[in-house]
């Protein structure tokens, strides 16, 4: 948490660069998003929240003074400790079975992983290096990670492990290379992804629409690595989750999650299911989507979810993450927030 006289300095040498215009033309002006008391009161946030203000919003080095220390502030925070506490004896969560389970209970490595990778923590911490490594003790000979049972990898579950194992600083690592490479030959013929073999090419069926939510997650992965994110199939699966949107309500899914209803506008974190705040956080990394974005009814479904400040609550929760701003319903999340301005950065910058 920044004190109030550096909260208003940092606000106001940002707020020298705003035009004054809530849109240029027809286009958003996402700056404008950003008034004083809005900056003020997310600086005024944990440090996680504060160092994302500073480096996704703000633009700060990540040298930079106050960016070092909020990260530093990080690892002292009393509910991060307390995560950290909560790990075994072999540097994991939970038992060795729940990296292949899907449920988002706080005290499992397949959740804990991606939120810590999204508070900024890195393989330099070697706590993080450790569960990486166990991580990687459950990847199966194909490359992709297994859920239960954990012979049988799949699309969607191997994308948020991928997705988080890049966050972290391994990209580099070969094998989460071999990890990229199962993945993208799991790609349909209509450019989605789906867990089902029988869905891939060549099998019975292979024209059946594929997946959303774990096309969703496996472009959450792509948009990780550089050399994918431009990529051929990227763009296709783009396309799919655009035209997901577009056909929201009259197109068959066959027994998985790809419908677009209230559920799904619903504004939640983490990011463990197929709802509106991960698919624009997905698309909007991608300049493929940027213009298709900027004129996407979705993103004013977003911007209507504001309150008179600015603020945005959650509208969906996990009870098990109660303890932090994201995991209550009853007051705006600065981090819920924070991640919803990033999204409109992204797209109208």
């Amino acid at each position: 948490m920044l004190d109030r006289s550096r909260a208003l300095g940092l606000k106001q040498n940002f707020d020298t660069l705003k035009p004054h215009s809530l849109y240029r033309g027809s286009q958003l002006n996402w700056k404008r998003l950003l008034g004083e008391e809005l900056v003020e009161w997310l600086l005024a946030g944990e440090p996680w929240v504060v160092y994302r203000a500073l480096t996704d919003l703000l633009e700060k080095e990540e040298n930079d003074d106050l960016v070092v220390t909020m990260r530093m502030a990080i690892l002292k925070h009393p509910l991060v400790r307390k995560i950290f506490e909560g790990s075994n004896e072999d540097g994991y969560w939970g038992r060795p079975k729940d990296i292949h389970t899907w449920w988002p209970r706080k005290d499992t490595t397949f959740w804990i992983l991606p939120v810590l990778a999204d508070f900024g923590f890195t393989v330099k911490d070697k706590r993080i290096a450790r569960a990486c490594e166990y991580v990687f003790s459950t990847q199966l000979q194909s490359g992709g990670f297994g859920w239960d049972p954990p012979t049988k990898p799949g699309d969607c579950h191997s994308a948020i492990i991928i997705e988080s194992l890049a966050k972290v600083g391994l990209l580099g690592d070969s094998r989460l290379q071999k990890a990229y490479g199962w993945l993208i030959r799991r790609r349909r013929l209509d450019g989605g992804f789906w867990c089902k073999n029988t869905g891939q090419i060549g099998g019975p069926r292979e024209r059946e629409p594929s997946c959303a939510m774990a096309t969703m997650f496996v472009l959450g992965a792509l948009a990780q690595n550089p050399k994918l994110r431009n990529s051929e199939i990227a763009m296709k699966g783009v396309d799919f989750l655009f035209e997901c949107w577009e056909n929201r309500g009259k197109m068959k899914y066959a027994g998985h999650d790809s419908q677009i209803g209230t559920d799904w506008e619903k504004l939640k974190y983490p990011f463990t299911d197929y709802k509106i705040l991960k698919f624009l956080a997905v698309l909007s990394q991608f300049e493929y989507a940027k213009q298709s974005l900027q004129e996407a009814e979705m993103v004013n479904l977003l911007l209507s979810k504001r309150d008179s400040k600015g603020r945005f609550t959650p509208e969906s929760i996990h009870k098990v993450w109660s303890d932090f701003d994201f995991g209550q319903k009853r007051k705006p999340s600065k981090w819920i927030t924070l991640l919803a301005l990033r999204i409109l950065k992204r797209i109208y910058k």
